[in-house]
């Protein structure tokens, strides 16, 4: 079977899915989403390419590994005019401030380490995208994101990508029945190279485009100096480095440019590496520690999701706290306030308020929610 065959044998699988369907697809200029774009054409769907205006870029330095600058909507454009399908830029560039420019910059002051692309692809890529897509007439979705869908026994599943490299189901918990009967994920059965490789077979002219690395509105500044460009660093935020053990190692100007597990640009002196371990904006005080001293065994989590049913009872599955981290063992109890406890069964390094808790049965993402202690 030749790589393309092989692309187009999950698409043909589809369940609901009809030769000649309108298919919105969502287009950053990049090699996944021109790739995901081309396939669908290739097999007969009526493509409309997609891209969002999120965030003006102008004055904000290179653009060298971000997306959706005005370099990769040309390429986007290029892709669709070069295959003959029609391509529309989108402003929702108020939404994206509202939904993920604020809650990021609102995180960091409040001590937390937000997650931005999970809400982005939860208001905007898979909320606002499939809203518009009704409009268009499109019957479903595709992004060039790597997980898989997949319908079994009367239920959509959410699963891990068939390449654990490029894996993104963690960004993709928000998930539900109602979208995934109408999401496709071409890439997710293939690896990066197989979609390279599969890219220059379908004459894209981008199919060696390197990619984006960066939050796109951060850039390669660090987040405190996207901060202090917005006119948000807050004033007089002075105050104590402390060691776990109350000794005071120095000082700072601001517990809000600090993160959970930071060891670098502490600013202090210490016979062993030191990292931090918690964040009091109250008494402005960064706490650190040894790396020993980074476990938890617990965690809360609201804002909760879930691709199916929510248990109503303690739940063992496995959870994962970080986007390029482990899945580890864990029990997954419900509260009456609305919230879940997470107790895993071994201790988890550097649990971060702000951070997404994603819970996992082997390949299967079952939700998630953010994490609030």
């Amino acid at each position: 079977m030749s790589l393309l065959d092989q692309a187009l044998a999950p698409l043909k699988a589809h369940p609901t899915l009809k030769p000649g369907d309108r298919i919105a697809v969502a287009m950053s200029g990049g090699v996944d989403s021109s790739v995901a774009a081309a396939l669908l054409h290739r097999a007969g769907y009526e493509v409309v390419g997609v891209s969002l205006q999120l965030f003006d870029k102008t004055g904000q330095g290179s653009a060298e590994g971000r997306c959706c600058t005005l370099d990769d909507f040309q390429d986007a454009r290029r892709v669709a005019f070069e295959l003959g399908f029609p391509h529309y830029v989108v402003d929702h560039e108020a939404a994206f401030r509202e939904t993920v420019i604020e809650p990021f910059i609102a995180g960091y002051l409040a001590g937390e380490t937000p997650s931005p692309c999970i809400r982005c692809n939860q208001h905007l890529k898979f909320g606002a995208l499939l809203d518009r897509s009704e409009a268009m007439g499109a019957a479903f979705v595709a992004t060039g994101h790597y997980a898989r869908i997949a319908f079994v026994e009367g239920r959509w599943r959410l699963l891990k990508a068939a390449d654990p490299a490029k894996d993104q189901s963690y960004y993709l918990f928000h998930q539900t029945q109602a979208t995934m009967a109408r999401t496709l994920f071409p890439l997710g059965h293939l690896r990066k190279p197989e979609v390279r490789e599969l890219g220059r077979e379908l004459g894209l002219h981008l199919s060696d485009k390197s990619e984006s690395q960066e939050i796109c509105f951060v850039g390669a500044q660090r987040y405190d100096a996207f901060i202090e460009h917005e006119g948000r660093a807050p004033e007089d935020a002075a105050g104590e480095i402390r060691h776990l053990d109350g000794r005071v190692l120095g000082r700072h100007e601001g517990a809000w440019r600090y993160t959970i597990g930071q060891r670098k640009g502490l600013g202090i002196a210490h016979p062993t590496p030191l990292y931090v371990s918690r964040l009091d904006h109250a008494s402005r005080t960064v706490w650190v520690a040894e790396d020993e001293a980074l476990g938890g065994l617990t965690l809360k989590a609201g804002e909760l999701s879930w691709c199916d049913e929510a248990p109503a009872q303690p739940l063992p599955c496995r959870a994962r706290i970080r986007a390029h981290g482990q899945d580890a063992p864990c029990v997954v109890t419900p509260t009456a306030s609305g919230l879940v406890e997470v107790q895993f069964d071994a201790a988890q390094r550097a649990i971060s308020p702000g951070q997404a808790v994603v819970f996992y049965d082997e390949d299967e993402v079952l939700g998630g929610g953010w994490i609030t202690r």
